[in-house]
This record gives structure tokens, sequence and C-alpha cells, in this order.
């Protein structure tokens, strides 16, 4: 059940990723942070969500990696879009936001499996007797 709430998370910043790229620059409504803030943390958090929704893949390179490839597409998209224009910048910091999450999962999982490795092998041990 959680797995699936998880995979719904991350289809959910997907599908917000496109409908907030792709929405008329007449009715967009902007943060105080800023253009370039609202990309790495909105990239950021999708990264996040795709690591909680896949947490078994040991593929989180390719993951991230499509995940650039989204923001690419999704910042290409604006060029047809009223009233927005593309940006290297907006891109990059999208960017930024994908390989700082991915980061952040890399060390949680390692993190994780440094403390689960010792506890199995003790519960092995000791179970085994």
């Amino acid at each position: 059940m959680h797995r699936v709430l998880r995979r719904i998370a991350f289809v959910s910043c997907i599908t917000a990723l496109a409908m907030l790229a792709w929405l008329p620059a007449n009715a967009m409504t902007r943060t105080t942070w800023g253009g370039h803030t609202e990309h790495l943390i909105a990239y950021l958090a999708t990264t996040i969500a795709m690591g909680l929704a896949f947490p078994g893949s040991r593929r989180l390179a390719v993951h991230g990696i499509l995940l650039i490839g989204y923001a690419a597409i999704l910042e290409v998209g604006q060029l047809h879009v009223p009233g927005r224009h593309a940006s290297f910048g907006d891109f990059g910091f999208g960017a930024t936001g994908v390989a700082i999450g991915s980061l952040c999962l890399w060390i949680a999982r390692v993190r994780l499996s440094a403390v689960a490795v010792p506890i199995l092998t003790v519960l092995r041990r000791d179970l085994l007797r």
C-alpha cells in the first residue's frame, strides 16, 4: 500500500511539473523566491519522490538522467506557450535540483545499508545458534 502511495506521489509531481511548465504566462502566479529557486525546489522534491517510489532500484543515476531529460523537454515545450520562453538558467537549476536530490538519496541509501547489514548479520548469527 505504501509503495502505491509513493508512486502516486511521484506521478503527481511529474504531472504538476508539466502543468506548471506549460501554463500560459498570464495564468502563472510566482512566489517571492524567484523562478530559479522554484525550479530547484520542484525538481529536488520530484527526485526525492522518485527515490521513495522506487526504493529498491539500483539505477538511481539513470532515473536522474531521465528526469533531467524530462526537464529539458518541458523547457523546450515552453517555446510554444503564450508569454513563456525557454531558459538555460531554469533548466540548469532544475538539473541541479535533480543532482542534489539524487545525491541525498544515494547518501541515505548508503547510510541505511551500512546500518542494516550489521544488524542482519547479528540476527542471522543469533538465529543459526
